[in-house]
């Protein structure tokens, strides 16, 4: 018998992944802080942590949403 796959599952999938490339951004971010303003660096660093806050977010939206009922959802398998 196949096991059941919930939405649950899915939504956690993501949000750890989304969670990960929050780390690997902030790990460019802190790779190039101290470079002065107008640089390219500067720029690199700033995008960075641009990305990392916002993958942060959806990551924590995600795992939010793997609380709700919306969980329990099956979409394949038995129900």
């Amino acid at each position: 018998m196949p096991a059941t796959l919930y939405l649950g599952y899915v939504l956690a999938g993501l949000a750890l992944l989304a969670i990960l490339a929050s780390v690997g951004f902030g790990v460019g971010w802190l790779r190039h802080r101290g470079h002065g303003r107008g640089t390219p660096q500067y720029a690199r660093g700033r995008l960075a942590r641009r990305n990392a806050v916002y993958s942060l977010a959806i990551g924590l939206v995600l795992a939010g949403l793997c609380l709700t009922p919306l969980c329990n959802v099956a979409l394949a398998g038995d129900s």
